[in-house]
């Protein structure tokens, strides 16, 4: 018994080591289990990443998973574990939500189950301190799941609003002739339709997926985080109607056809670098500005 009354795990002072050594076949069938009891999930997400160009970024983020687990591998073997039983009753929980989910017909509800049951497994099986660790890895599994469709949608008409007004300021500041019109743009020459496609919510969230990513893997505080991923919202936006205002310029004063088809979806892709660039000049800028000094260190 502790000194509280509560009745100690057998296995509470086993390293992480020690325990995957021990319960490794236990362990390797919870997994197999896990993977048939979100085999269709699984089959749904997988689908949703191939034909929905919103969540093309779904194919990296569990393969990033298993990388943040395998980069501090040597950490997390050395934890001592103290099993938590009321984790259990966070699987059982996560295992209800995903029944709920599929009832409903709700995929954001049946996936993002996943992460609670994954919650409670780490504390049922190996303590708080795994926990400490484990959080942010399984938290960013939510990026692979697409949002739900009120959500998503409720999202997309904002940004449409929120691009369209800003391109039509950005062709103002360049005294370019233009009258806006809700979501679409009418130049002398040119019409551009800032349809849902155009919203910028296909670059907004994958560039908060990779902002999330680059706060992690960087040796920033906090608060550096909190402002890299921030930070990248107003980037997918400005970036996202510089897009739609270029694109209104090149078919006002070119050709047509150079601001459509191939070249926009191109010149899209080129932006969203440029978004990444930014983000990654940001996160160094950031890790510069909080890391330790060097005197400090060696202090």
């Amino acid at each position: 018994m502790t000194p509280t009354g509560e009745s100690q795990p057998l296995d509470a002072g086993l390293t992480v080591a020690d325990f995957l050594r021990k319960y490794k076949w236990w362990l390797l069938g919870a997994l197999v289990l896990l993977a048939v009891l979100y085999a269709k999930s699984f089959a749904k997400l997988w689908s949703d990443w191939s034909t929905d160009e919103n969540y093309s970024h779904g194919f990296l983020v569990p393969v990033a998973f298993v990388w943040m687990i395998w980069m501090q591998r040597k950490e997390l073997a050395k934890i001592a574990i103290a099993p938590k039983t009321w984790g259990l009753g966070l699987i059982v929980l996560g295992v209800l939500q995903m029944v709920i989910g599929k009832l409903g017909a709700e995929n954001f509800v049946t996936n993002s189950s996943l992460l609670v049951v994954l919650t409670g497994v780490t504390l049922y099986l190996f303590g708080t301190a795994m926990l400490r660790r484990m959080a942010f890895p399984i938290a960013w599994l939510l990026f692979m799941i697409p949002l739900p469709a009120i959500i998503y949608y409720a999202l997309t008409f904002r940004l449409q609003v929120l691009a369209s007004s800003l391109s039509s300021w950005m062709l103002d500041l360049a005294n370019i002739p233009n009258v806006r019109e809700g979501n679409v743009i009418y130049l002398p020459n040119f019409t551009v339709g800032v349809v849902e496609a155009c919203s910028g919510i296909r670059s907004l969230i994958s560039l908060l997926a990779f902002a999330a990513f680059f706060g992690y893997v960087s040796p920033m505080n906090r608060l550096s985080r909190w402002i890299l991923l921030l930070a990248a919202v107003p980037i997918a936006i400005f970036v996202n109607a510089l897009r739609i205002g270029g694109t209104g310029c090149v078919g006002n004063y070119a050709n047509p056809k150079y601001a459509e088809g191939f070249y926009h979806t191109f010149s899209g892709w080129l932006l969203f670098l440029g978004c990444l660039g930014s983000v990654a000049l940001l996160s160094h800028f950031l890790t510069r500005l909080t890391s330790p000094k060097k005197s400090e260190k060696q202090a």
